[in-house]
């Protein structure tokens, strides 16, 4: 005959532990709120910023090193045509 197992049975024990309060201090909460923005885009505004010579001296310095790369390229295919 078949007999069914017997599962221990463990009694659950419920652990209290006794937490300190601690003393909260209320503080004020700023909110910083956003700013409306105005009807005309900024984009559009004609301004000089760190940002303008920033980028025009990006855009300058790519342009430059582009030129270079197509002079060197430009030469060594001639040299190699040998038509120089």
């Amino acid at each position: 005959m078949v007999t069914k197992k017997k599962t221990a049975t463990k009694k659950q024990t419920v652990h209290t532990k006794t937490r300190a309060k601690k003393a909260t201090k209320s503080t004020q909460i700023v909110y910083k709120t956003f700013k409306v923005a105005s009807d005309s885009p900024i984009f559009f505004q004609p301004r000089v910023t760190k940002q303008t010579f920033y980028w025009s001296f990006l855009l300058l310095f790519i342009i430059i090193m582009q030129l270079i790369i197509i002079a060197i390229n430009v030469n060594a295919t001639l040299t190699l045509d040998g038509l120089r």
